[in-house]
């Protein structure tokens, strides 16, 4: 997977646990992708360019189609063919939500399923600003890195620099909270614990007790959404992690909100704290479960301690032993 806003007629290597793939957006506006290896010599086409809806090689120049079949080798003669293996691998790919999504073929060579509807994001005036897109290199396994996405309840104590400080004051005690699952989804909505913000969001994100919350929604097998709502203002973050090794994920981040959408001014400005808050988040959650042991979770539990807060980590769980088997 990539995010959309990275594609361009500049190809773009996307890297994942069983390889490196490549995406191109030709001319046509549509976006192909393919594996990364040239079937000449197995150079990177990631440094390559697009011409003519071709992807071409950067090496010897080799042309593949949209299907991946190589149309012309300009070494060859008159009297030579283009060899009939000479090939790469494409694959069926849509853009949605603001990323690239690519169906990886295992028992089925085609899409078996939709991507899942994100509700939220039809919310009133919710709107994706691309330029405050972001990644991060986890230095995790991506189910670690997956479950401190929805985890509830670290906020306070991890994020006092980037977020803001706890209210001395504030029960950290936390309430049940009701479950929404579906065969490939959780959601969740609770309260917010972090009461004393930075910046300028202490200005902009007030709202009384019955409207401050936040939500988190999980869809199988690396997509998560993270909304906050501080009265009339409400931001969501699209996560999606992307398994590149045992202990690295590559996390994707699209980022929507209702408000500061068109202002000339304010926009951007608010569009580069949105990713400078989004990647000191990241860091300061990088630092801790880096060294979660075990590194990566078993879903029977990992010998950890979960409790009653814990509840849609218990879900996620549950939900990666129903698909994984």
């Amino acid at each position: 997977m990539a995010l959309s806003s990275q594609l361009t007629d500049k190809p773009f290597a996307i890297s994942f646990v069983l390889g490196e793939l490549v995406a191109v957006r030709h001319s046509d506006g549509a976006v192909h992708v393919y594996n990364a290896k040239c079937a000449h010599r197995g150079c990177s086409l990631s440094g390559g360019w697009s011409q003519n809806n071709h992807l071409v090689c950067p090496y010897h120049g080799w042309q593949y189609d949209t299907n991946g079949v190589c149309t012309h080798i300009p070494a060859l003669r008159q009297d030579e063919s283009i060899p009939t293996r000479a090939r790469v691998k494409s694959y069926i790919c849509e853009e949605k939500y603001g990323y690239l999504w690519v169906w990886i073929p295992g028992q089925s060579a085609s899409p078996t399923y939709e991507i899942d509807p994100i509700p939220e994001l039809d919310f009133p005036k919710m709107t994706h600003l691309p330029t405050a897109d972001l990644s991060y290199h986890f230095h995790s396994h991506f189910s670690r890195s997956i479950e401190n996405g929805i985890d509830p309840t670290h906020a306070p104590f991890t994020h006092g620099k980037s977020i803001g400080k706890v209210d001395p004051t504030t029960d950290l005690t936390f309430p049940k909270y009701e479950m929404n699952n579906t065969e490939r989804s959780l959601f969740a909505q609770m309260p917010i614990k972090v009461k004393k913000l930075n910046g300028i969001a202490k200005y902009l994100m007030r709202g009384d007790q019955d409207d401050v919350y936040k939500a988190y929604r999980y869809i199988y097998p690396n997509l998560l959404m993270s909304l906050v709502n501080f009265g009339r203002f409400t931001i969501i973050s699209l996560q999606v992690h992307v398994p590149t090794g045992e202990k690295d994920t590559n996390m994707l981040c699209t980022n929507y909100r209702n408000f500061l959408r068109k202002s000339p001014i304010l926009t951007p400005w608010f569009n580069k704290v949105t990713i400078s808050t989004g990647e000191n988040i990241a860091l300061e959650d990088d630092r801790i479960i880096k060294d979660q042991e075990p590194a990566a979770i078993t879903y029977q539990g990992s010998n950890e301690i979960l409790v009653e807060s814990d509840r849609i980590l218990i879900e996620f769980r549950r939900l990666m032993r129903q698909h994984l088997g």
